[in-house]
């Protein structure tokens, strides 16, 4: 399912590079007992794509029961999706994830949309002499999920991490045919590259001793 039609409400048919829209990422491991049990985090849509869901949010503040339902309704909509995030160990296991978020809701950030939630592990994951990657996507990259570099400190939050742990972002390495194949796309055509989102993401890799 593409990311857009999802979180981003419905934007206006036109045909532009890949990507359309843009979410700018924070995010923190949650930590316990020396354990990975999820992760803590916060989206901010581009204020374009912000838009259909600020009206929304605005026509519904009068209505605290419709409100509820819509933020919950439109965080199930990433939790049906895996989170858009792909969580995998040291030997490659990828991790699952709960179907329940915790801490979840979305409002207004100025002139754009923050969605925030934690999602914990389906099992807590032992530290000790462990290495884990998260990285988050969509696939298709009609959306682009990114980690502001300049503000990489910020933008994920390692200090919940023990002593014997380092925490680093890893950039893509994408070539120049390979950004101009994305940039030749447009949201009109019929078939969906669903292999584009991972070869452009970003990784947040936790390594432990």
């Amino acid at each position: 399912m593409r990311l857009f039609g999802i979180i981003l409400g419905f934007l206006p048919i036109y045909s532009l590079a890949h990507p359309h829209a843009f979410i700018e990422m924070q995010t923190k491991p949650i930590i316990d007992k020396q354990k990975l049990v999820g992760f803590s985090m916060q989206w901010i849509l581009d204020e374009s794509s912000s838009s259909a869901v600020l009206y929304d949010l605005a026509f519904l503040q009068d209505d605290q029961k419709e409100l509820q339902k819509f933020i919950d309704d439109m965080i199930q909509n990433v939790v049906n999706e895996h989170y858009f995030s792909y969580l995998y160990d040291k030997k490659g296991n990828k991790i699952k994830y709960s179907a329940i978020p915790q801490n979840y809701g979305l409002k207004s950030n100025g002139a754009q949309v923050l969605y925030f939630f934690d999602f914990l592990l389906a099992k807590p994951q032992e530290l000790s002499n462990n290495r884990f990657e998260l990285s988050t996507y969509d696939s298709t990259y009609y959306v682009s999920m990114y980690y502001d570099k300049d503000k990489e400190k910020s933008a994920v939050d390692f200090s919940s991490l023990p002593q014997h742990c380092q925490g680093n972002v890893v950039e893509p390495q994408v070539d120049q045919k390979l950004r101009e194949y994305a940039a030749s796309l447009d949201r009109n055509q019929r078939d969906e590259d669903s292999s584009l989102g991972v070869i452009f993401a970003q990784k947040v890799v936790i390594q432990c001793q």
